[in-house]
């Protein structure tokens, strides 16, 4: 026995050689699951659970509640995973990578979900902390990282690997999103422009539509527009809009001036106004007043006379 234990030893099996060496990790100290993560890690992170993928039927089972407004802007994919951060310590963040197919896509899901407690930030063009996060938009991918608690060493660490991100992921502009660029800016919220990628207000089929919200007297407005594939489009979409608000209780009320061929209706003590200009469908909902209303809506017709497609 004893001969036989020694003439082992002295043969170790090389692959076992192997699975040691891998999991002691590589030379300098580097952290076992590091070469599994889903994106760079900076120093003093570490991958603590293996990468999650997940595709249009399986992301409900990840986030519950939520998959509806993903899919309806896009959604191809999701990258997720958890990494431990050495300071402070037993602190991770989790960081979850979705694939939107385009930069709009990404845009969409970002705006929708911002949160009003949200400091802009400049690592990229859409992008800012919230509490414990941190979202951004970097091409077609739309990045969430949620930390374990506010600490400033999180706040760095999600930091330092959103700049990896976006540095190993060469991405085109987002000049793409040029209706952003049609809003009146005088009056415009903080809270920024949104991008609703399905149904928006409730009516169906109204996708890719632009919401801005703005401050007028007696409180607030929204402003919308869409780029349709036409005026026929365009100007039958401002017809459904009108119609749709009218089965549910709108009643028409005078809109000639200042946006000639405008339809404005007053609904559940609230006012608004819709119209086509070109390839766009454009108007004002849940104004607190009609004047206020028609004002936001010509203000809004005046900036789409300069956008191409739109006189």
């Amino acid at each position: 026995i004893a001969g036989t234990l020694l003439w082992t030893q002295s043969h170790f099996n090389p692959a076992v050689a192997n699975f040691l060496r891998a999991a002691a990790g590589p030379a300098g100290g580097a952290a076992p699951g590091a070469q599994a993560a889903i994106l760079p890690l900076p120093e003093g992170v570490t991958a603590l659970t293996a990468p999650e993928r997940f595709d249009r039927e399986s992301l409900s089972d990840k986030i519950d509640g939520k998959a509806e407004l993903y899919l309806s802007a896009g959604f191809t994919g999701l990258a997720a995973q958890r990494l431990a951060v050495a300071d402070p310590a037993g602190a991770w963040i989790e960081v979850f990578l979705y694939s939107m197919g385009s930069v709009e896509n990404a845009y969409a899901v970002f705006s929708s979900q911002r949160r009003a407690d949200g400091v802009p930030i400049g690592i990229a063009e859409f992008a800012y902390r919230a509490e414990n996060a941190l979202f951004f938009v970097h091409g077609p991918t739309y990045v969430e990282m949620i930390a374990s608690g506010r600490e400033a060493g999180l706040t760095r660490a999600m930091e330092e690997l959103a700049r990896g991100f976006i540095g190993s992921r060469p991405a085109a502009p987002s000049a793409a999103i040029a209706e952003r660029d049609l809003f009146p800016a005088e009056g415009l919220a903080a809270s920024g422009i949104t991008l609703i990628p399905a149904d928006a207000f409730g009516l169906e089929g109204f996708d890719r539509v632009f919401t801005a919200v703005y401050a007028v007297a007696g409180g607030e407005a929204t402003a919308f527009l869409a780029r349709r594939e036409g005026p026929q489009a365009a100007a039958a979409a401002a017809i459904a809009f009108a119609d749709f608000l009218g089965a549910y209780g709108g009643e028409p009320k005078g809109a000639d001036d200042p946006v000639p061929g405008a339809r404005a209706i007053a609904i559940m003590d609230t006012y608004a106004v819709v119209f086509a200009r070109g390839d766009f469908v454009a108007g004002v909902h849940e104004a607190p007043d009609l004047a206020q209303a028609l004002a936001l809506a010509g203000r809004l017709a005046d900036r789409l006379k300069e956008a191409p497609g739109a006189r």
